[in-house]
C-alpha cells in the first residue's frame, strides 16, 4: 500500500471512529416503533433543529429584527417576532413529556404529571384580569387552565399503562397550547391597554419559573466534549494502527522497545515530545494552559484515590479492570440519573415555586406563602447543594463497590470516579476553602506518570506495540484533560459566546449519539414513551438555551452556561480519569491481545 492510500486509509479509520460508529450506535433508530409514533419524532427533531438554528442566528436576529425593550427590575431585549415560537417549543416540550406520563411506572408518571398541571395552572394564572392587577376574581385563562388540568389528570388516569396511541399526543398538545392560548392572549390584550409590550417580561418569567428543569440535561451536556475528547484520542490511535500490519524492527528496540510499528511509535514520540514542551513552557514561562503549582499535589492525590477504588472493584470482581470501551459503554445510563441525582432538589424547588404564583393568582395571601418561600431559599442554597453532592458521591462509591463484588465491570469504574468528583465538588461549601486542585494540573500528572510508566516498561522490555498505543490514548487524554475546551472554540465564533456552545455542543452530540437509551423496551419504560422522553428533554433544553441566546443576559432566565461548566468539571474530568485509569490497567496488565482490542471495545 502506497504511503497516500495508508493516509487515506487512516484518515478513514479516524473519521469512522469519531463521528460515523458514535452516531450509527446512539442515534434515534426506528426499529419496533408503534404505528403514529414517526411523524411525533419528526415533529420532535424540526423543532430541536429549529431551536438549533435559533441559536446559532441569534447575533443575526438581534441584528435585523427590532428588539422589544423592557426597563424594569431587569433590563430585556428581545427580539419580538421569534417569542411565538419559543412559546411554541416550550408548549410542544409539555405535551411530549405528558405523553410519556401515560405509559410510565406509576411513581414516574405521578411527577411528571404534577409538573404538567403546575405548568397549566401557572400559564393560566398570567390572566390577571382586566384591571391587571390579579388575584381579585377568576378570569377566563384561569378556568381554562383548571379545566384543562383536569382532563389531562383524568386522561392519565385512563390511560396508564395502555398501549401507545397515535391520538395521544395531538390531544395533549391541543389542550396544553389551549390553555396557553387563552391565557397569554388575554395577557397580551389586558397589557396593550396599557401601552405594555407584555412579550418580553412574561417569557422572562416563564423561563425563569420552569427553565430550571433543564438543569439535569445542562450537566450531561457538559459531558460531551470530554466524551467526544476521549473518542477522538481513541480513534487516532485507531488511525494510526494499520489492521494486521506486522511490526517493524527499530534502532530502538535494542534500549527496550520490543518490535513495533514505525508509525506508531514515531507518533508516540512526537505526542510525548509535544507534552513535554507544552508542560515545561507552562509551568517555567507561564504560557499556554496555564498550571498552578500548588494545585499538584491534591491532583496527584485525587488520581491516587480513584487508582486505589479501581484496585480495590478489581479486587472485589475477581478478575481484570475494566477497558476503555466498557466503560465508554456505560456513560449514556450514568451520566443523566447522576446528574438528576446532583440536582434532586430542583423538582420540588420548581413545584413550590409555581404553587406559590399559582395560588398567589388566585387570590392567596402573600403573607401566607413565606413558609414556602423560605423552603425553596434552603432547597437552592449553597449548603443544601453541597450535601446533596456529598451525598451522591458517598452512594455512588458504594454502589459501585456493591456492582463490583457482583461481577459488574465498567459502570463500578465509571460511578468510583464520578463519586471521588462529586465528594471533592462539595468540599469548598462544606469546609468554607478552595480545595487547590485543576484540570489542567490533572492533566501534567497524568502526562508525567504515562511517561515514567513508559520508561519502567521499556527499561523492562516489556514496552510492546499494545501498550505503546495505550499510552499513547493515555497522553491523547491528558491533552484532552487540558485542552478540551477548545473543541466549543468554532461554536463560540459563532453565536458569539463561549459559554452557549460549550451546552450547544453537548445538547447536539447528545441527540445524536445518546438515543440508544430508545433502543430498548421494558413493561416499566416502554420504548414509546423513551423516545418521547428523550425528544421533550433535547428539545425543552435547547429551547431554554435559544431563549438565553437571543436575549443576551443570564438574568431573562435560567444560566445553563453555568451548570454546563460545572458539569464538564465534575462528571467531564471524572470520565476522563476513568478512560486513563482504563488504559493504565490494560498497560499493566499481561493481555496478550493486539493493541487494538484494548483500545476499543
Amino acid at each position: 500500500m502506497t504511503p497516500l492510500r495508508r493516509l487515506a486509509a487512516g484518515l478513514s479509520r479516524f473519521w469512522s471512529g469519531l463521528i460515523t460508529t458514535p452516531i450509527r450506535d446512539g442515534r434515534l433508530r426506528d426499529t419496533g416503533w408503534p404505528v403514529g409514533l414517526r411523524p411525533i419524532v419528526v415533529v420532535g427533531v424540526v423543532a430541536f433543529a429549529l431551536a438549533v438554528l435559533l441559536i446559532l442566528l441569534a447575533p443575526a436576529i438581534r441584528a435585523a429584527l427590532p428588539l422589544s425593550v423592557t426597563v424594569g427590575a431587569t433590563v430585556l431585549s428581545l427580539p419580538r417576532l421569534v417569542l411565538p415560537t419559543i412559546f411554541w417549543l416550550i408548549i410542544l416540550s409539555i405535551a411530549l413529556v405528558q405523553s410519556a406520563a401515560l405509559h410510565v411506572r406509576a411513581r414516574t408518571a405521578a411527577v411528571l404529571t404534577v409538573m404538567t398541571v403546575l405548568v397549566v395552572l401557572f400559564l393560566g394564572s398570567l390572566d390577571l384580569g382586566s384591571d391587571g392587577e390579579g388575584g381579585l376574581g377568576v378570569t377566563p385563562g384561569k378556568v381554562v387552565s383548571v379545566v384543562v388540568a383536569s382532563v389531562i389528570v383524568a386522561l392519565t388516569v385512563l390511560r396508564h399503562r395502555r398501549d401507545f396511541a397515535w391520538w395521544e399526543f395531538p390531544l395533549m398538545l391541543a389542550l396544553v397550547a389551549g390553555a396557553a392560548v387563552v391565557a397569554l392572549g388575554r395577557s397580551a390584550q389586558q397589557s396593550a391597554a396599557f401601552g405594555l409590550d407584555f412579550g418580553p417580561p412574561t417569557a422572562s418569567l416563564v423561563m425563569s419559573s420552569i427553565g430550571q428543569l433543564a438543569v439535569p440535561a445542562a450537566l450531561a451536556a457538559g459531558v460531551a466534549v470530554a466524551e467526544f475528547a476521549i473518542t477522538a484520542s481513541t480513534a487516532a490511535v485507531a488511525a494510526v494502527q494499520r489492521p494486521g500490519a506486522a511490526p517493524e524492527e527499530t534502532p530502538l528496540a535494542r534500549l527496550g522497545l520490543r518490535a513495533v510499528p514505525l508509525v506508531l511509535l514515531v507518533a508516540f514520540l512526537a505526542v510525548a515530545l509535544w507534552r513535554v514542551i507544552e508542560l515545561v513552557v507552562a509551568l517555567l514561562l507561564g504560557l499556554g494552559v496555564a498550571i498552578e503549582p500548588g494545585d499538584l499535589p491534591l491532583s496527584a492525590a485525587l488520581i491516587g484515590l480513584v487508582a486505589l477504588l479501581w484496585w480495590v472493584l478489581a479486587r472485589l470482581r475477581g478478575g481484570s479492570a475494566a477497558r476503555i470501551g466498557t466503560v465508554m459503554t456505560h456513560l449514556d445510563a450514568v451520566a443523566f440519573p447522576v446528574a438528576v441525582a446532583l440536582t434532586v432538589t430542583l423538582a420540588p424547588l420548581v413545584a413550590l415555586l409555581l404553587g406559590v404564583q399559582v395560588l398567589s393568582a388566585w387570590g392567596l395571601d402573600p403573607a401566607t406563602t413565606g413558609g414556602a418561600l423560605a423552603v425553596a431559599d434552603a432547597l437552592r442554597s449553597s449548603v443544601a447543594l453541597s450535601v446533596v453532592r456529598l451525598g451522591v458521591g458517598l452512594g455512588l462509591i458504594v454502589l459501585a463497590l456493591l456492582l463490583a463484588r457482583r461481577g459488574g465491570r465498567g459502570a463500578p469504574e465509571l460511578m468510583a470516579a464520578i463519586g471521588v468528583m462529586a465528594i471533592l465538588s462539595a468540599g469548598p461549601a462544606l469546609l468554607e476553602t478552595r480545595l487547590p486542585w485543576s484540570s489542567p494540573a490533572l492533566a501534567t500528572v497524568v502526562a508525567l506518570a504515562t511517561l515514567v510508566l513508559a520508561a519502567v516498561l521499556a527499561v523492562r522490555r516489556q514496552l510492546d506495540s499494545r501498550r505503546l498505543a495505550l499510552l499513547l490514548t493515555a497522553l491523547l487524554l491528558s491533552a484532552a484533560a487540558a485542552w478540551r475546551d477548545v473543541l466549543a472554540d468554532p461554536l463560540s465564533a459563532v453565536i458569539g459566546a463561549s459559554g452557549l456552545a460549550l451546552v450547544l455542543f453537548g445538547f447536539v452530540w447528545g441527540f445524536l449519539t445518546d438515543a440508544d437509551i430508545t433502543h430498548g423496551d421494558s413493561r416499566a419504560y416502554p420504548r414509546p414513551a423513551r423516545v418521547l422522553l428523550f425528544l421533550a428533554n433535547a428539545v425543552f433544553g435547547v429551547t431554554v438555551l435559544a431563549y438565553g441566546a437571543l436575549a443576551r443576559s443570564v438574568d431573562a432566565g435560567i444560566d445553563l452556561d453555568a451548570f454546563a461548566q460545572f458539569g464538564d468539571q465534575l462528571l467531564g474530568t471524572a470520565v476522563i480519569l476513568a478512560a486513563v485509569m482504563a488504559v493504565w490497567a490494560a498497560a499493566v496488565s499481561a493481555d496478550s491481545r493486539p493493541a487494538r482490542a484494548t483500545v476499543g471495545p
